[in-house]
């Protein structure tokens, strides 16, 4: 099974993309995923109309549940760091819209971005390291702990 990849929008506050701030923050995600084992962080460049130049997006690529284990707690420990800082978590189902969580707040706990991380994977394919469901009516929990906004 091909890995699951997921993208990641960091944000602090009312900074734009362009902000130093928040680059150096973005670069400190990205040095913080790649030092996951088994974990691929890539830059992704996208024209943008309208714009010069390319639009960056961070795509990580999970290819099991370790490697799930290792990112939620690399994006825990970097939401952690600052708490203006928010990260918007994308996933997409093939020909349908992409689906989109944002976790942000004070003191985020790791079974929060656990948690996100997991209901994407779920709705966008088979979750990695999720537990059997049971019953024929059995699917995702859809209640959304405080920190994660649909």
């Amino acid at each position: 099974m091909p890995p699951a990849r997921l993208m990641l929008l960091p944000g602090l506050s009312t900074l734009t993309p362009d902000d130093e701030p928040l680059q150096a923050a973005t670069a400190e995600l990205v040095m913080d995923l790649r030092e996951v084992d088994g974990l691929r962080a890539t830059e992704e460049s996208t024209p943008v109309v309208g714009h010069k130049g390319q639009w960056t997006e961070l795509v990580i690529a999970l290819g099991g549940p370790s490697v799930v284990a290792g990112a939620v707690t690399a994006m825990r420990l970097w939401l952690s760091r600052d708490r203006r800082r928010s990260l918007t978590l994308t996933a997409w189902r093939a020909d349908e819209h992409p689906l989109r969580i944002e976790i942000s707040g004070d003191n985020i706990a790791e079974s929060t971005v656990r948690e996100a991380v997991q209901r994407l994977l779920v709705e966008t394919g088979p979750g990695l390291g999720a537990a059997p469901e049971e019953g024929p009516d059995a699917g995702p929990d859809r209640s959304a702990p405080p920190a994660i906004t649909p």
